[in-house]
């Protein structure tokens, strides 16, 4: 069918009916594959139907070929997004291997509120010690300058706050 001209196409309907063929030709070309051309050909079609009302093009040809470049573009572009979180999602896959089951998190979740427990009944020296050194990160003398109490006496809260974290653990 030979294409209409611009003043022949008043209707989505007259320009598909005129210049799908030409369209399709056009993109066989570029894209090497008919039946890539031919979803790329629908999509611009159907594009320009949920594009709202229609407006005859001044020249269709040209108002296609753009559609269809954009439309092409868009799909390299979602292409090359998928390719890289699939190459993500192959490299976390490696580390899914060693992360914790939900029994193993569970359990822990379990230990921890064991041993909030324990520390809430310690004296409060002996939880101060306990907090610094392993949530603060401060060593022995760090704790005893801080508190005001000896060294031997921080290591003595320490054991007795690490043995009261151990008998809370204990089944």
């Amino acid at each position: 069918m030979k294409p209409a001209s611009p003043t022949e196409v008043p209707t989505l309907d007259a320009l598909y009916r005129g210049y799908h063929g030409w369209l399709l030709k056009w993109l066989r070309r570029r894209v090497h594959c008919s039946h890539q051309a031919a979803d790329v050909a629908q999509e611009t079609f159907t594009r320009l139907l949920a594009a709202g009302p229609y407006v005859a093009p001044g020249e269709p040809r040209a108002y296609l070929a753009t559609v269809a470049r954009r439309l092409m573009m868009d799909s390299g572009r979602r292409r090359r997004l998928e390719e890289a979180y699939r190459e993500e999602l192959e490299r976390c896959a490696a580390y899914l291997e060693q992360a914790p089951s939900p029994e193993q998190i569970l359990h822990a979740a379990q230990v921890l509120e064991a041993i909030d427990r324990a520390l809430s009944q310690m004296k409060p020296r002996i939880r101060q010690s306990f907090t610094l050194r392993h949530l603060e990160g401060l060593d022995q003398v760090q704790i005893a300058e801080r508190l005001g109490v000896s060294v031997r006496t921080v290591q003595h809260d320490l054991v007795e706050a690490l043995l009261a974290c151990d008998a809370c653990i204990q089944p």
